[in-house]
């Protein structure tokens, strides 16, 4: 199990710049079962993404991006089940995104960020064109503020909020035939009518994070993830370090859980290292 990215910039002009990006997600290879837990077929998912951006500068203060997306994901190709062979899934998706800078000169400010991303089409695995399941759009908003004093030292608070734009699946009420009409009658609203409906689903989280930078080469930083009970609850709290001297850099993260059970987070007690190297930095 494994995922893979890659991506890269290239600048036009003082006020604009290109890019693109490949994200390839692999689950390995998995067994299938029937409903009695008898092996059917084997399987590799695996999911792909190709983006293609375009940011522009509209002021000093203020930057726009925009991206295209298209989306692969082949979850159980081939397979068959009942008579339905499910395929591979193909989606459409943009993403918008605002930055402000109202850093100053030493440093100091704040700095803030809109994001919408994965706006898109519906993704189906089976000829069934009723059932198709909308992608995870969603909308964020950050915002952080920098104190910058004696010149050396650097603090950052920052504050990060999202809202999935996907509407709740409707509960189960026992009743099979109220149930599969509420599939149905969710399945097939539009996708535009979801993002409005989404702010029902109470799937937003949100995450708080501080950094203390001295001389810009040593850095301490700490956050915590917050996600409600009803979407998971699956919280954590993080702790990092970073260290940068000339053209080398080197971060360290750890992740802790704050819950347990279901609620405790896959990438709990996860280490995490960084590497830098700046190839080209100017002498000034």
């Amino acid at each position: 199990v494994y995922l893979a990215t890659l991506g890269g910039y290239y600048q036009l002009d003082e006020e604009s710049a290109i890019s693109g990006g490949l994200r390839y997600f692999s689950l390995g290879s998995i067994q299938f079962t029937d409903y009695a837990g008898s092996i059917t077929s084997t399987g590799r998912p695996r999911e792909f993404s190709l983006d293609f951006g375009y940011s522009r500068k509209l002021s000093e203060k203020i930057g726009l991006g925009v991206a295209l997306r298209y989306i692969n994901s082949s979850l159980a190709n081939g397979y068959n089940n009942n008579g339905v062979t499910y395929k591979a899934g193909n989606a459409i998706a943009a993403d918008l995104s605002l930055y402000g800078n109202g850093l100053d000169d030493d440093g100091q400010g704040l700095t803030y960020g809109i994001s919408i991303s994965n706006l898109g089409t519906k993704i189906g695995y089976t000829n069934d064109a009723q059932a198709k399941d909308y992608i995870p759009a969603n909308l964020g908003l950050g915002l952080a503020y920098t104190f910058a004093f004696e010149e050396a030292h650097k603090f950052t608070l920052a504050l990060d909020l999202n809202h999935l734009l996907v509407p709740a699946f409707p509960g189960y009420t026992g009743d099979v035939t109220q149930d599969s009409i509420a599939v149905v009658e969710y399945r097939s609203g539009s996708v535009l009518s979801s993002w409005t409906k989404s702010f029902g689903n109470k799937a937003n989280t949100a995450s708080l994070g501080a950094e203390y930078t001295y001389n810009d080469q040593f850095s301490l930083r700490a956050g915590y993830f917050l996600q409600p009970k009803s979407q998971g609850g699956q919280s954590y709290f993080t702790a990092g370090v970073g260290l940068k001297y000339n053209t080398f850099g080197f971060n360290f993260s750890y992740l802790a859980p704050s819950g347990n059970g279901v609620t405790r987070n896959p990438l709990s007690n996860t280490i995490r290292f960084g590497v830098l190297f700046d190839i080209g930095e100017s002498s000034e």
